[in-house]
């Protein structure tokens, strides 16, 4: 009979942590924040998983270092054509920093052979803003670069880093220190109602994506002005892949 209760309990105990996992991963949209951030999808499926809080150290006339909160968010299934990573992190102790000093930035943000950017640039600016948009390189080098948190997690079977991606990568952060960072991960390219772009793009970088790279950078500005943090992610839908899209460098 103890042995039977003992069993019981080991059994409910198992059941609690398993349950535990998965409602951390299933969790509803309506409940989706990081940090001071209320995050919006346009379509329900998205999983969310917690990544280890950071530090970044201030600049300016601040110091000390600023708390950061980020969370990986899911859809698809992992190493399919439909697999989407989104990474959001933001600043986890709200609007503020302090009023006493202000936080100053060096942007550099040009586009290069390989990569499109957009954003400023300068020598102790107020703000500093930039959107990345690359072609599909082998997605490996690109967490390893942009998201070593997702390498971690290939052991589990949540996410896998076999095949090439793209990468649209936005990110805003102003005087008070508050700042908002997305970085997109996907296998297929992401379509758009119209993909007229004036400038010219390196070799591989899809007009598609810098058209929804801008939506997505207005979004983010957005929320790092809001008060209340809100962040309304712009619908993401995907084609199919390109056939014989070749991973880039990385």
């Amino acid at each position: 009979m103890n042995q039977q209760r003992r069993m019981a309990g080991w059994t409910v105990k198992t059941l609690v942590g398993c349950w535990a996992v998965l409602g951390a991963l299933t969790a509803q949209a309506a409940g989706f924040s990081v940090g001071r951030v209320d995050i919006e999808f346009a379509d329900g499926g998205w999983k969310e998983l917690s990544l280890p809080d950071q530090e970044v150290a201030f600049g300016g006339d601040k110091s000390g270092a600023l708390g950061v909160e980020s969370k990986l968010y899911l859809r698809g299934a992992p190493d399919g054509d439909d697999q989407i990573l989104v990474i959001v992190g933001a600043h986890s102790e709200g609007m503020g920093g302090g009023r006493a000093a202000r936080m100053t930035y060096s942007p550099q943000c040009r586009s290069d052979e390989q990569n499109y950017r957009e954003g400023n640039e300068g020598f102790r600016e107020s703000f500093a803003q930039c959107l990345t948009v690359t072609p599909p390189y082998y997605s490996e080098g690109v967490f390893k670069a942009l998201a070593p948190e997702v390498l971690a997690l290939q052991a589990s079977g949540v996410v896998s880093a076999r095949r090439p991606v793209y990468t649209v990568w936005s990110r805003h952060a102003i005087s008070t220190g508050s700042f908002v960072d997305v970085r997109v991960f996907v296998i297929s390219p992401i379509g758009v109602d119209k993909a007229a772009v004036e400038d010219p793009l390196p070799k591989g970088v899809l007009p598609e994506h810098v058209v929804w790279g801008r939506q997505l950078k207005d979004a983010v500005k957005s929320s790092v002005y809001s008060l209340s943090g809100r962040l309304v992610v712009p619908p993401i839908r995907l084609k199919s892949p390109a056939s014989g899209a070749a991973g880039g460098g990385g």
